[in-house]
């Protein structure tokens, strides 16, 4: 699948950068400043709700693993994507909602729009190296669930200031695809993980495809290096 998008590896990149958590939850927050001031409180809620529980079992997820040792080796599952979680959570219904507040046929267009780009998104995790297509693919139906259920809750978006609607975009354009926004949200979930699991090391996808099982056989060797899966 991969192949339908013979783009360049600095373009990967970027477009991989727009699922980061350091760049998508200080937009998300600025997004809900806006619904908050706008009296959007329920929808709000619903949307910051459905976004914790995703946030928090692609977490869990990625703990079970690293620490663990816990995943899937006959489709290599590690842990859903977080970067394509987010991007598909928060993607749709920023577009949709805050470009066409009243809803109807162009919120629905700009909606696509925001889940092509989190596919897009997906595709960089996996053409990048980080994560593979099942990680990918359940990340995307865990945050369509969660942009689904925002979109549902906003309908017509009420009178707010512009700066509510226009801001989050602004800062989602202004720093696409720059590493000013990077956050070490891998490292943080490997050092947790270890914490937790009173592990040694992480464990890794090699350890996983080797038990062909659901758990990793055995902590790493010296010597062996860590496959990103963040």
């Amino acid at each position: 699948m991969s192949e339908l998008f013979p783009l360049g590896y600095r373009t990967w990149e970027t477009i991989t950068h727009l699922g980061s958590a350091g760049l998508i939850l200080p937009v998300w927050w600025l997004a809900a400043l806006g619904l908050w001031r706008g009296g959007q409180r329920s929808a709000l809620l619903c949307w910051g709700l459905s976004l914790g529980l995703a946030a928090s079992l692609t977490l869990l997820t990625k703990l079970m693993f690293m620490g663990w040792g816990y995943g899937i080796a006959a489709v290599n599952f590690t842990g859903i994507s977080g970067h394509a979680v987010l991007a598909t959570s928060v993607l749709p219904p920023l577009l949709g909602a805050f470009l066409a507040p009243q809803g109807g046929r162009l919120r629905v267009l700009l909606a696509l729009l925001g889940w092509s780009l989190a596919i897009l998104v997906g595709v960089s995790r996996v053409k990048l190296g980080a994560h593979s297509w099942s990680e990918v693919m359940s990340a995307w139906l865990l945050g369509t669930l969660v942009s689904g259920a925002a979109l549902l809750a906003l309908g017509r978006l009420n009178p707010t200031p512009s700066w509510a609607r226009w801001l989050p975009l602004a800062l989602l354009l202004a720093f696409a695809g720059r590493q000013v926004t990077y956050l070490p949200t891998h490292e943080w979930e490997m050092q947790l993980a270890i914490r937790l699991s009173g592990a040694e090391k992480p464990f890794t996808r090699e350890q996983l495809k080797a038990s062909g099982g659901w758990r990793a056989r055995a902590q790493a060797m010296p010597g062996v290096q860590s496959v990103a899966i963040h």
